[in-house]
């Protein structure tokens, strides 16, 4: 026995001893980590210890980042900040400390125990407490002061709460430079009791909420001496959700019909301050969650009535959101169309027809878009329908007859608009069944101003149009007959029945369009005049153009008779072939087959055989002067010069 206990000894101990050092081998190496880092807008030094484990970067063990530039200081303003604390597989874990600090200095330095010190002013904020599995725990503050010459000169805003693994427990206080509120929670985090508001600069000023287990009750307010007490919920909700107390629950709030008169406590008093504490624990939340693991947010919890969409409420809000997306762009259109806003000064039927569609606008399409607006805003649930409804039509549900006050000569007069099948549509109960009628009963009467305004607005802009296509056709004429005339004394015979064929085509247009008076057709002889300006332009320029050939041509050559250098034109072929066969051609299709549909690629092969005429002075054309020889067909001479030809017309 005492062999055999000695022979499986070492055994043992050989498989601790590899057991221990395996599991080591198993465990994440510690790295250190010292660098530049940047977190949203926050870039500063950093310095933490983290490990690789399954090729993910975890932080784990102390952690530290920060940024102060002296030099910034001392010319303007510096932008400081601070967090320290420490992480566990990649969650916030222990204490943390933010200093965040805005701070300018008159560069005025002392020296104090062998180093320099330089005073600063301006605003610093210091957040810390502990943070459990990425929640804040225990107690949190978080303090504004305002700073002058490095001491605290004022508190701008103080917050302190007691958490427990992030839920909000017992008391809490927040108070900034003008106010102070207190209130407390229960275990679960729920707003019970008295929360009260004091105002610091007007003594006796007080603002009460009152909640039963997360349920707001009643608010009270004493101001300048006056006591209001505002119930807020009707009747003790039998359904209930629970909700952070943010804007969405102040939103909530607003719903109910009992305190719409009390938009200023929305505004004002405890939801400011309230709004005040979230938004500097936001800045926190947003660098935690950046870093690591965590769910930092203050989370206020509170209850509030439930009144769960059914599936049939969710189609009818589905439509209508559809339905009004189109109606607003048609009413936005008439409403912010200038030329409408100038004619109902003149016409009372579309002043009639554009006050009906601003009617139809304030009545049933803004309250219809606040309701949709609850519902982006995951509200709509927290009231009935019916106070909801109450709370977009305070005074009821509209009327489907409107009635608009229009002026005509100083004289205002009523007239009223409904649909002839008004019967046909119900929203007389306060349910979403009728904001579905209604919102049907908006888009047709919307549908049937839009007809009789678009007409009236083509007819208008038609006629408009019809003035300025004259006035264009006009100065096109002019222009036109202003160049025949100037060309009467410089040109050919040739090139003035050209000329006068063009004027004679563009008159028949101008006499057709002027028995029809079309928009269409007004638009497309402009086109034309444009087209037929342009080919006269280029006719007349023709014996110009020809003068430049010839002197492009001219080359300087020595005459041994006359012992002496003479001008001779050369490539006499190419610029025969232009003067007595293409001018001539091009003179010849304008005077028998000349059209709006044409003018333009005629000019077009006009001007570019020109151009190429004047190109093929500096090329080798001995083959192409070979062809054009006897050649006196228009068509081979441009296909010889590279020219496109003309589409031949049916």
């Amino acid at each position: 026995m005492i062999r055999s206990k000695k022979s499986y000894f070492p055994v043992f101990l050989c498989f601790m001893v590899f057991s221990f050092v395996y599991m080591n081998a198993q465990e994440p190496e510690i790295q250190q980590f010292e660098g530049s880092l940047q977190l949203g807008e926050f870039i500063g030094e950093a310095k933490y210890e983290y490990k690789i484990a399954e090729g993910d970067t975890l932080r784990d063990g102390a952690f530290q980042m920060n940024r102060s530039n002296l030099q910034a200081l001392l010319d303007e303003e510096d932008s400081s900040f601070s967090f320290t604390g420490a992480f566990k597989d990649n969650v916030p874990e222990g204490f943390w400390r933010f200093q965040f600090g805005e701070f300018q200095s008159d560069s005025k330095t002392q020296v104090v125990d062998i180093q320099y010190q330089v005073k600063v002013s301006g605003r610093q904020e210091v957040a810390s407490g502990v943070i459990k599995d990425g929640k804040p725990h225990g107690k949190w503050t978080y303090t504004i002061d305002q700073i002058k010459d490095s001491e605290v000169e004022k508190l701008l805003f103080k917050s302190t709460i007691d958490f427990e693994e992030g839920i909000p427990q017992r008391s809490f206080r927040i108070e900034n430079d003008s106010s102070t509120l207190v209130g407390r929670f229960l275990r679960n985090g729920l707003a019970h009791d008295e929360w009260s508001l004091f105002v610091n600069t007007d003594l006796g000023d007080t603002e009460n909420w009152i909640f039963n287990d997360g349920i707001l009750q009643v608010i009270e307010q004493q101001k300048n001496g006056l006591r209001n007490t505002i119930r807020v919920f009707d009747d003790t909700p039998k359904t209930t959700k629970t909700i952070n107390l943010d804007s969405r629950y102040i939103k909530a709030l607003q719903l109910q019909r009992s305190i719409s008169d009390g938009v200023e406590l929305f505004d004002k008093g405890i939801p400011r301050l309230l709004g005040e504490n979230v938004k500097y624990y936001q800045k926190l939340d947003a660098i935690l969650t950046e870093l690591g693991e965590s769910s930092f947010l203050p989370e206020f919890k509170v209850k509030v009535p439930y009144f769960p969409l059914d599936s049939l409420e969710i189609n009818i809000l589905d439509s209508i959101q559809t339905r009004l997306k189109k109606l607003r762009e048609i009413s936005s259109s008439f409403l912010n169309d200038s030329h409408l806003n100038i004619l109902k000064l003149s016409d009372p039927d579309i002043q009639y027809h554009y006050e009906v569609v601003r009617k139809i606008s304030e009545t049933y399409l803004n309250p219809l878009e606040r309701m949709l607006a609850y519902r982006e805003s995951d509200i709509v649930e927290f009231a009935t329908r019916e106070k909801l409804i109450h709370n977009l039509w305070p005074e009821g549900l509209p009327s489907k007859e409107l009635t608009v006050t229009i002026e005509v000569d100083s004289v205002s007069f009523s007239r009223t608009f409904e649909l002839p099948d008004a019967d046909n549509y119900k929203f007389e109960d306060y349910d979403m069944t009728s904001m579905d009628g209604l919102s049907r009963y908006a888009e047709n009467s919307l549908h049937t101003v839009e007809e009789i305004l678009g007409a009236k607005l083509t007819q208008e802009k038609n006629q408009q149009e019809l003035i300025a296509l004259e006035k264009e056709l006009l100065a096109q004429n002019n222009e036109l007959q202003q160049l025949i005339d100037s060309t009467q004394h410089t040109l050919g015979a040739a090139y003035k029945k050209a000329l006068g064929r063009i004027k004679a085509v563009s008159d028949k247009k101008l006499s057709d369009f002027s028995s029809k008076e079309e928009v269409n057709s007004g638009r497309e002889l402009v086109v034309c005049y444009k087209r037929m300006n342009l080919l006269a332009k280029s006719v007349a320029a023709l014996p110009t153009r020809s003068k430049e050939i010839a002197t492009v041509y001219n080359d300087r050559i020595w005459n041994p008779f006359m012992a002496t250098l003479m001008d001779e034109e050369v490539k006499k072929r190419i610029t025969n072939a232009y003067r007595q066969v293409l001018v001539p051609h091009f003179l010849e299709r304008i005077q028998t087959d000349l059209s709006c549909e044409n003018a333009g690629e005629l000019t077009t092969q006009i001007e570019n055989t020109v151009q190429r005429i004047l190109q093929l002075r500096e090329e080798d054309t001995s083959k192409v002067e070979r062809k054009l020889r006897k050649e006196q067909d228009p068509q081979v001479v441009l296909q010889l010069f590279d020219v496109q030809p003309m589409t031949e017309e049916n």
